[in-house]
């Protein structure tokens, strides 16, 4: 049974100089900064590019009002699905998104960011993020590698070292089946779907509560959240003559730890499919 990501152990001391009250915007205090983080583990099958994986990490500083949402969308890092069962324009949410005011983040350094699945490690590089928008600044670790490396089905565990002032942690997290395990009707044996009639059917073995499937559409760029209930349908309305179907299998697990005020583990492994539309 899968269970939320916890923490594994505290490695340095906690976050120096976010405890205490916060006073209202009337008393002239300053706004106590949040620091959230996300680990993201992408695997993708691509019938022409061929398969690749990477794994990520940000630890983001934000000043309230802003959340954690909002500082993922300010460093393009933010993942906008509609609602479990329906389709919507990715282009369109992404506009109404960058409608509103961005704010400003710092991506922190936590010393060494490593993943292991399978009791195999592989380590992040940090990189500087330069701030040519005076809206982001600061390191994101990452790591693209061979998808064996990253594996489904299995449990992950991030270690963080920490910095001085700044908390280490380690979380564990179990990722999702494979977006291969998705079948699509009408897909033939070259990995080509031919689509006809009013929908594609997809059928999966259902994970947990938390998984979803999604479908991005394209050329036409519009998204499908199918949920986790083992089936669902994308309507041929939304195909052109000829396009791709990107099929996700999304999990998330939130954690805590020393220092953060929120924290997610994301696993989102795709697939592409070729389509003809008849």
């Amino acid at each position: 049974m899968r269970v939320s990501a916890a923490p594994l152990l505290s490695i340095l001391p906690a976050l120096v100089g976010c405890a205490g009250a916060v006073s209202g915007p009337e008393s002239g205090d300053a706004v106590a900064p949040r620091t959230s983080a996300v680990v993201t583990i992408e695997r993708m099958a691509d019938v022409p590019g061929g398969s690749h994986a990477e794994a990520s990490a940000r630890f983001l500083r934000v000043t309230a009002p802003a959340s954690a949402d909002d500082a993922l969308r300010a460093i393009g890092a933010s993942l906008d699905l509609p609602a479990a069962g329906s389709c919507a324009s990715i282009s369109a949410r992404a506009g109404a998104a960058s409608g509103a005011s961005l704010p400003v983040v710092e991506l922190v350094d936590l010393g060494e960011v490593s993943v292991e699945a399978a009791d195999v490690e592989t380590r992040l590089s940090p990189r500087q993020l330069p701030d040519v928008t005076d809206v982001v600044s600061g390191v994101v670790y990452a790591r693209a590698t061979d998808p064996a490396l990253l594996p489904p089905s299995t449990r992950y565990v991030v270690r963080v070292s920490g910095a001085p002032g700044l908390a280490g942690f380690g979380v564990a997290a179990w990722a999702p089946a494979d977006a291969g395990d998705v079948r699509l009707a009408g897909e033939d044996a070259t990995g080509v779907l031919v689509a006809t009639g009013a929908s594609i059917d997809l059928s999966w073995t259902a994970g947990s509560a938390d998984d979803m499937v999604y479908v991005d559409v394209r050329p036409n760029g519009v998204r499908c959240v199918l949920g986790d209930v083992g089936h669902g349908a994308v309507s041929t309305l939304f195909l052109d003559e000829a396009g791709t179907l990107v099929v996700h299998r999304l999990h998330r697990e939130t954690f805590r730890a020393p220092g953060l005020d929120s924290g997610e583990v994301r696993f989102d492994f795709a697939r592409t499919v070729p389509y003809v539309r008849r």
